[in-house]
């Protein structure tokens, strides 16, 4: 299900970059003409061979939710990864209307309701292999690095 988020939404190839050092909340790995990907190494966990961190698709066009319909601009994910497998599961997604992973707050005099996205984890969920080229390559690149 969780999958289906990602490839319904972004399901282009992504050139890929790696990352830098810094330790900055969102760092940007790579993008195409559709979609942004940041990693934030800072929530990086390492255990053995597995790799746990968050990532961001940032869309460049709004999507839609295709559960709900409403408005998606970016998905922030946390992930886990098998370094020695080159694998990976996702553990929790969570979409919002903002390009920057951040929920939009709506004044209170406005009618529509404020765009809360409810967080969807899938913590047994089973590890599929990783594709050339996707957003979760660059993110294994990243997080896998010092392995």
């Amino acid at each position: 299900m969780i999958k289906k988020y990602f490839t319904t939404l972004a399901t282009a190839t992504l050139t890929l970059a790696s990352a830098g050092n810094a330790l900055a909340a969102w760092q940007e790995i790579g993008q195409n003409e559709q979609t942004v990907v940041l990693v934030d190494v800072a929530t990086l966990k390492l255990d053995g061979n597995k790799a746990q961190m968050m990532s961001m698709l940032s869309f460049k066009k709004t999507g839609k939710d295709p559960l709900t319909g409403e408005f998606v601009n970016s998905v922030v994910g946390l992930n886990e990864y098998d370094c020695s497998t080159a694998q990976y599961r996702p553990l929790e997604v969570k979409m919002y209307p903002s390009r920057d992973g951040k929920d939009i707050k709506v004044a209170p005099t406005v009618t529509p309701k404020p765009y809360v996205f409810e967080a969807v984890k899938t913590p047994d969920s089973a590890f599929e292999p990783i594709e050339n080229g996707s957003w979760a390559a660059g993110v294994f690149n990243v997080a896998c690095r010092t392995k």
